[in-house]
């Protein structure tokens, strides 16, 4: 199970203990993806990696590459310590079957109908957004990106890759029903041939 961010209204030791218990005592394994509520201004929290882990890493999985990065401070954007990591660490894996990476705040794009994407609080946060989605496309096996941040279910295309944003699992929506605006997850099915993401409504 990977969270795409905003476990916490405002990052507090409490609220983020309260949901490592939570999730801890689920049975799944979680992973989590910080989002700007989490960690704050600044895009840093002593908080978050004391009681939750990193805010950006990766895994394996069934023979594919997950990848988790924090873009939760929108004026910071992705750093440029952490772009190199995840250049390192596409590279190392360009070889498996498919890369997946999850984010919090959706990368810009006109397709999207919200202004609540990267560079919404400064250039920083577009530019290293634009960095990422270059990247995945010069390793050529990254196969599907997933955001939170906007409260919708949203699928778009960025760089001829598909991008979903699933940002509907109970903080109040930002769009009719009608235009994606329900609560729900994503369940998602790996397959050799394909990937299929299905919308769950909950």
């Amino acid at each position: 199970m990977v969270d795409t961010g905003d476990v916490s209204s405002g990052g507090s030791r409490d609220q983020l203990e309260r949901y490592r218990d939570l999730t801890d005592g689920s049975g799944l394994r979680f992973y989590s993806v910080p989002g700007n509520h989490d960690v704050g201004r600044g895009g840093r929290s002593d908080a978050w990696t004391n009681i939750i882990g990193a805010t950006y890493f990766s895994f394996d999985y069934a023979g594919d590459h997950f990848v988790v990065v924090d873009n939760a401070d929108d004026r910071t954007g992705i750093d440029a310590e952490q772009l190199q990591w995840l250049d390192t660490d596409l590279a190392a894996n360009a070889g498996k079957p498919r890369q997946f990476i999850f984010a919090h705040i959706p990368v810009a794009d006109p397709s999207l109908p919200s202004g609540h994407v990267s560079g919404e609080k400064g250039g920083e946060g577009l530019r290293s957004g634009q960095q990422l989605v270059e990247k995945a496309r010069h390793y050529g096996n990254v196969g599907d990106f997933f955001f939170g941040h906007i409260h919708a279910y949203l699928a778009y295309r960025l760089d001829d890759m598909d991008a979903y944003v699933t940002g509907g699992a109970g903080a109040p929506l930002h769009f009719p029903e009608s235009s994606g605006g329900y609560f729900h997850c994503l369940l998602v099915g790996v397959w050799p041939d394909r990937v299929d993401v299905e919308v769950v409504r909950v």
